[in-house]
Parts: C-alpha cells; structure tokens; sequence
C-alpha cells in the first residue's frame, strides 16, 4: 500500500521544501500534465475526465494569478494575470465546444510559460551566486 502513495508523498515534500520561485513552475507543469490529460481524455471521448482535468487546470491558473503581487511584478504581474485570465477563458470554450486545436493552443502557450519560468529561475540563481561570489 505504501508504493501507491510515494508519488503524493514526494510531490508533497517538493512543494513543502521549495522556493517560492519553484512553485510557479510546479504549478506550470501541473497546468501542462492536466492539459494533456484534457485532450488526451478528449480524444478518447471521456467527457468526464476531460471536464476534471480543464477544472484542474483552471484552479491551477486561478492559483497563478493569486500568486502575483502587483506591487513587486508591476507591469509584468498584469501582463502574466491577463494572459493567465485568457487562458482561462479559452479552457471555457475548449471544455462547451470540445476544440482540440484551441487546446493544443492553450497547451502550447502553458508549455512556453513552463520553460520561461525554468530559465528565469535559472538566470536569478545565477545573478544570485554572482552577488555572493563578487
């Protein structure tokens, strides 16, 4: 019975011990996995767990915009919350019109974020390590 819950157990300790950086790009990715869920549900006619997995991703990027404090992001914070709304919205009319192509659209633009994400974390450890070594 264990083996069932290490994947929880590990993605639970993942999210306990990261940096609040690292949680955006968590979230990303698990935008990116319920996506394909959706289409992947989509094509398999399984009406049920498409609409579980659009949910999904829409809480997801409701916790997204939750996460932007307009006061540090600035015009960057309003720019990612009206493309995150957008993405919202768009999962509205993927889930009412079973469009595979809007969702391949939404999939891909959440797949970007996910490596625009990655190489922002990435660039801020550098500038980091380079203020403590210089």
């Amino acid at each position: 019975m264990a083996p069932r819950f290490a994947p929880q157990a590990y993605q639970d300790m993942q999210v306990l011990s990261a940096d609040p950086r690292e949680l955006v790009i968590l979230l990303c990715q698990a935008l990116v996995r319920n996506l394909v869920r959706a289409g992947n549900a989509m094509r398999q006619r399984d009406y049920e767990a498409k609409s579980a997995a659009i949910v999904r991703a829409q809480q997801i990027l409701s916790e997204l915009i939750c996460s932007l404090n307009d006061e540090v992001g600035g015009e960057l914070a309003l720019r990612l919350r009206d493309l995150y709304a957008h993405l919202q919205l768009q999962l509205v009319d993927v889930d009412l019109q079973d469009d595979q192509d809007r969702l391949a659209h939404v999939t891909e633009i959440a797949t970007k974020l996910v490596e625009a994400w990655e190489e922002a974390l990435k660039r801020c450890r550098h500038q980091e390590q380079q203020q403590r070594v210089g």
